[in-house]
Parts: C-alpha cells; sequence; structure tokens
C-alpha cells in the first residue's frame, strides 16, 4: 500500500508540476505573439491558463492528502497527541470526512460534467462538459489517495500496539 501511496504522490506532483509548466508556456508564447502584428496572439489563452491552473490544483490535492498536510485544528492536534487512544480515533475520523468529501466532489463533478454540453469555453471544440470532467477524474483519485492513506494508518496502527 505504501507504494501504491508514493505512485499516487509522485505522480500527481509530476503530472501538477507539468500543468503549470504549460500554462505557463502558453502564457509566456502569449505576451510575445502579442507584439508581432499580423498573429496578436491566443485568443483562448486567459481560459487555457485558468483551466490548467485549476487542474493542476486538483491533483495537488493527493498529494495533500498523501503527506496529510491539509489543514488541521491545533487544538484538536495538541489533545490528540497527549491521548494515543483519541489519536487513533481522530486520525480515522479526519480520514473518514476526507473520504466523504472528495467522494461528493466525485459524484457532484461526474454529475456538472454530464449535464454541461454547451460549447461556452473559447478552447477550440471543447463543450465545458469536456473541461469540467478533471473534477470527477481528481476527486476520484484523491479519493483513492485517502482511502489507501487510511488503510496505512490502521495497518501502521495495529503494529504499533503488537510491538507493545
Amino acid at each position: 500500500m505504501k507504494k501504491l501511496q508514493t505512485f499516487l504522490d509522485k505522480s500527481s506532483t509530476l503530472i501538477a508540476a507539468i500543468l503549470c509548466g504549460v500554462m505557463m508556456a502558453i502564457l509566456l508564447a502569449n505576451v510575445i505573439l502579442r507584439y508581432i502584428p499580423g498573429i496578436g496572439g491566443f485568443k483562448w489563452y486567459m481560459e487555457g491558463g485558468q483551466y490548467l491552473n485549476v487542474f493542476s490544483m486538483l491533483l495537488a490535492g493527493i498529494g495533500i492528502t498523501v503527506q496529510r498536510t491539509h489543514l488541521h485544528v491545533e487544538l484538536v492536534d495538541t489533545l490528540a497527541a497527549k491521548n494515543p487512544s483519541f489519536a487513533k480515533i481522530h486520525k480515522a475520523i479526519v480520514s473518514l470526512f476526507i473520504i466523504l468529501f472528495y467522494a461528493i466532489m466525485t459524484y457532484s463533478g461526474w454529475m456538472l460534467c454530464t449535464k454541461a454540453k454547451q460549447a461556452v469555453s473559447t478552447m477550440p471544440q471543447f463543450t465545458m462538459g469536456q473541461v469540467y470532467t478533471i473534477f470527477p477524474i481528481a476527486g476520484a483519485l484523491c479519493t483513492l489517495a485517502a482511502i489507501v492513506d487510511l488503510i496505512i494508518q490502521l495497518t501502521d496502527n495495529n503494529k504499533e500496539e503488537e510491538n507493545k
């Protein structure tokens, strides 16, 4: 499971970095092309950059889940650190809520992309439904990462108890 977790983290980080790089290349190329007479740049550069930025941030959610760097309530973390049995319950509850959040995001994203058939996008030949497919994809991958993290936590906790 830890190999799968590492693979999810590294691959999502790589893909998010590539998407950010492509976004920067499009924006830079558009700035340069704007000053060349007769070309004027891409009509879709702003929307393309926004989509790539959102896509990369959604995929970064996998890394946040795997590395456990999401938001925390400091008071609860402090109390959990003082009581080992509460710490295990706390980790499980947090993981379950993360899984629930990403499952809702996956379902809602699927409903959004199946209903958005209009061609409002300025990007060539894309409908908004096609653009929105990142929501169920990223949601499903984040859900998988959260489930893997929960399984790792539960199995590591059992190993710690056996060693005592």
